[in-house]
């Protein structure tokens, strides 16, 4: 099962519902998915989801679905007759003949059925990427105008939805984590809520790390990259005009750094008879550099 697949059955199993939540569930499940005169059904791969749309038409609405199996992984239930869709479109305000589909707010009563109206809608047109892979959440709805007003519902709860039209139809998504964790806990998805953001977690550990590590060996590349510059520096002058020919102070660092070629400046610094610091190293390890370049140059 895919991840988006569980996260619906974790939500399909929530109980005890008081009754304005629960008919704003069902409210929610039935108008996203096909909610029209000409075609009243639903079309899903998840079992949990199915049985749930069943229950809702035959226990709730007095109606009874059509199953259709064609063979594949999805099943699809329907109402037949324009008298059975009826009930359904009296049962939520809505009338079997309106040309626009809307959303009949006098189905959301209470600020608390809105996650149970979001949870609904979620069941019948949303899908979820698991983390793992990368953070999108997403409405796809038929129709402009019920996509607008679910817009404008989900901007009331502050969840900053995203728009597209994709193929048709009309995609509401959201790319960032924290409004996923959001828009999960809102449905009661608290298990997928809670492992969205141990991802996250997961993932920003790991980040750091690695940036950590792309530091640490750059600045290694960069203290070979110098070392091996100033040994190529000492042997040049060594084979030229002999490390005596170097003032005392350089030609104590020059035998230091031929015998610990792998040493940090820090290092270095320490190996002296009077320890300097690792600025001060630096400072003398590149005088022998300019002194070999001026040497190259004939200067």
């Amino acid at each position: 099962m895919s991840f988006s697949s569980d996260v619906k059955s974790e939500i399909s199993k929530i109980e005890n519902l008081s009754s304005c939540c629960f008919h704003a569930q069902v409210y929610g499940l039935v108008l996203f998915a096909h909610f029209s005169k000409y075609n009243f059904s639903i079309t899903t791969e998840n079992n949990d989801v199915f049985e749930l749309y069943l229950s809702y038409l035959r226990d709730y609405c007095d109606s009874e679905p059509v199953i259709s199996e064609n063979g594949t992984k999805k099943m699809t239930a329907y109402l037949r007759t324009d008298k059975e869709k009826e009930k359904v479109f009296d049962k939520f305000g809505h009338a079997l003949n309106e040309t626009t589909l809307r959303i009949n707010r006098a189905n959301i009563s209470d600020e608390c059925c809105a996650g149970a109206f979001l949870r609904g809608a979620f069941l019948s047109c949303g899908t979820v990427t698991a983390p793992e892979k990368g953070y999108h959440l997403e409405f796809v709805v038929p129709f402009k105008r019920l996509c607008t007003d679910m817009i404008k519902f989900m901007d009331e709860l502050n969840l900053n939805p995203k728009y597209i039209v994709r193929k048709g139809n009309h995609v509401i998504y959201f790319k960032d984590s924290e409004s996923i964790e959001d828009i999960l806990a809102i449905i009661g998805a608290q298990d997928a809520s809670l492992y969205v953001m141990g991802i996250k977690i997961e993932k920003d550990v790991k980040n750091k790390v690695n940036r950590k590590l792309n530091f640490e060996m750059s600045n290694i590349s960069k203290t070979v990259d110098a070392a091996n510059i100033q040994i190529e520096a000492i042997e040049y002058i060594e084979s030229r005009m002999g490390i005596s020919s170097l003032p005392d102070n350089l030609q104590a660092i020059a035998h230091i750094r031929l015998e610990h070629q792998e040493a940090s400046l820090s290092e270095l610094g320490k190996l002296l008879d009077e320890p300097i610091s690792r600025s001060g190293i630096n400072h003398r390890l590149n005088r022998i550099v300019s002194i070999a370049e001026k040497m190259k140059n004939g200067e």
